[in-house]
């Protein structure tokens, strides 16, 4: 009898830990199926000509992609790629401005534009015969970049003839391109800019940007929508205020406008993903029901690595992903960069881990992301695990110079390291990114510590670099013949970001050592430290020049280091303007 009881008991506890394991299983497919958009896109502003083909758009499909963004839609234009619905669409002559007839033979004349319509036609031919769901990005209103004009600007959204020029250039799209099922706009930024709300204009003055902007983007998205039954315009919020963002959301028509998002406040940032603003961004459009696309990097070609394409970060691929994914309800995860599939790119596999698991750990994807490699799969997680790390170390945050990192020159200035800023007059750029970087401007020379924040922050970067580059050496000739190219030129642009690195070290380093000195002998301190101080400035000048690679500049200043201190010190690591002469990205240069 006790046996029976103690039998039943033990079913009946078999048969409930199956009904919560079915449970959990079922919940984790929910959750893994709630991306229904993950975006790509073939090429990148610095590879714009991967090919749109059948071989390509079956890379994608095979790496979990559904949509594909049309164009590349960056601000230089990449291989002539539409930027505008300028671009592909003729203006109808009433709403033709001085701009537009001084563009009619260049940049927006009859052959640019239909060599430009052809390439889209045909990319949205091949998305449909592989069943991809399409998106088209443009900026507006046009402006013909903002330097070139002064406010008010000649499309302001104020302007009823403006809205109106938009409405019908997107009805004129809609005839010229069937098949394209969203659109993607952005209001601020790169050739569409907005008037200020404190300055000039007479309509826009005193009235705040959300106000403004989104009536022009519920008007485009309903048109659209009236257009297309289905169609989504997806807003990309970026240049404005995290508040600005925050107060837009409220104001949106949540019948057709979606949200296309950075990671974060400031830009896409690998080593930052789904900060504050991004979390609170996803809950009032949950709130709201408004879907939303977060924008990450998924490959290794990215705009803070520009112009390397091939430096792995797969571990921290994974981790920006799980961490946007995990913030709050998204439609869909979309690349901002853009794709070469038919390369080897461990990001752009880990993507794809990603996207048919997005509960998988670090150590089961990197074990399956490495499995091709056969004998080196090992070492190849070792190194890729070092250079994820090396990239989470290095300090995005000091200033958005930071980022296209292979335009730096690691030949730096002579003068004093200062940590140059960079800001731009948007709302966010004179706000929000102000508490993500830590220079958005040069008007004083940098603290001591902040110099020396730098200068470590770099050191552990190049440490890691270091670690890495030897780990992958030491496996060099064990990784399949099919990985080997993509593999070697891994090592190189590696090995070059870390030169670039240690020109920082050097130059922050070497510059607090010269103040140190002078001041020492200002204060006329005990001579012992100022003496180690200059054995180790002499050392850092000397791994500074191999790491250069050239004799000059510090060949003259270590000749004078050694033989007239005094006057070493009146002639280096002295605080300068800005020179202009060197537009070569390098953070410590002026």
């Amino acid at each position: 009898m006790k046996k029976n009881s103690y039998t039943k008991k033990l079913h009946a506890l078999t048969n409930a830990l199956i009904i919560l394991l079915f449970i959990s299983l079922l919940a984790s497919k929910l959750k893994a199926q709630q991306l229904e958009l993950k975006v790509g896109f073939l090429g990148t502003p610095d590879h714009p000509d991967v090919e749109w083909n059948d071989e390509n758009m079956q890379l994608m499909k095979d790496l979990g992609f559904n949509t594909m963004q049309l164009n590349i839609a960056w601000g230089s234009r990449p291989d002539d790629e539409p930027l505008n619905l300028e671009d592909v669409v003729r203006i109808p002559l009433q709403f033709e401005l001085p701009m537009d007839k001084r563009l009619s033979k260049t940049l927006h004349s009859t052959q640019r534009i239909e060599k430009r319509s052809e390439k889209i036609k045909q990319r949205i031919a091949l998305c449909k015969k592989d069943n991809f769901h399409t998106i088209f990005q443009f900026g507006a209103p046009f402006a013909d970049h903002p330097r070139q004009e002064k406010e008010p600007l000649p499309q302001c959204i104020m302007d009823s003839t403006t809205i109106n020029r938009y409405k019908t250039l997107i009805k004129e799209f809609y005839k010229k391109f069937p098949g394209v099922d969203d659109l993607m706009m952005y209001t601020y930024d790169q050739d569409a800019w907005l008037c200020s709300e404190d300055g000039p204009c007479p309509r826009c003055h005193g009235v705040p940007v959300a106000i403004r902007v989104v009536k022009f983007v519920n008007t485009l998205a309903q048109t659209w929508r009236k257009l297309n039954p289905n169609g989504i315009l997806w807003w990309e919020p970026w240049e404005l205020s995290a508040g600005e963002v925050y107060s837009a959301i409220n104001l949106l028509d949540t019948k057709c406008v979606g949200l296309a998002i950075h990671s974060n406040i400031a830009e896409v940032q690998i080593a930052f993903p789904a900060d504050r603003w991004f979390k609170n961004v996803l809950y009032l459009a949950k709130k709201k029901d408004i879907p939303v696309l977060a924008e990450v990097w998924m490959g290794c070609p990215t705009e803070e690595m520009e112009p390397y394409t091939h430096i792995p970060t797969p571990l921290l691929t994974l981790q920006e992903l799980r961490a946007v994914y995990n913030a709050g309800v998204l439609k869909g995860i979309k690349e901002y960069y853009g794709n070469v599939p038919n390369e080897e790119d461990p990001n752009l596999r880990m993507t794809s881990i990603f996207f048919d698991n997005p509960d998988i750990t670090d150590s089961v994807a990197l074990n399956e992301l490495a499995k091709p490699y056969l004998n080196a799969a090992e070492g190849v997680i070792k190194y890729w695990k070092l250079s994820s790390e090396a990239v989470a170390f290095y300090p995005w945050d000091v200033s958005w110079y930071a980022r296209e990192v292979g335009r730096s020159n690691p030949i730096h200035l002579m003068t004093a390291a200062t940590l140059k800023g960079a800001s731009w007059e948007t709302p966010s750029w004179q706000s929000s990114r102000k508490t993500y970087f830590m220079r958005t401007d040069e008007t004083s020379e940098p603290n001591f510590w902040m110099r020396e924040d730098m200068q470590l922050r770099f050191e552990q970067s190049a440490s890691l670099m270091t670690q890495a580059i030897s780990g992958a050496k030491s496996i060099q000739k064990i990784v399949p013949e099919k990985f080997k190219l993509e593999f070697d030129k891994s090592i190189k642009e590696l090995s070059e970001f870390r030169r670039r690195v240690l020109a920082y070290v050097y130059h922050l380093r070497e510059t607090n050592l010269a103040n140190d000195i002078r001041i020492s002998i200002k204060l006329k301190l005990p001579q012992k430290q100022r003496l180690e101080n200059i054995a180790e400035l002499r050392k850092i000048l000397v791994k500074d020049q191999e790491n250069e690679g050239t004799d000059e500049p510090i060949a003259s200043a270590i000749k004078l280091l050694d033989h007239n201190l005094n006057k070493f010190l009146e002639i280096y690591f002295l605080p300068s303007k800005t020179t202009n002469m060197r537009n070569d990205w390098s953070i410590t240069s002026n």
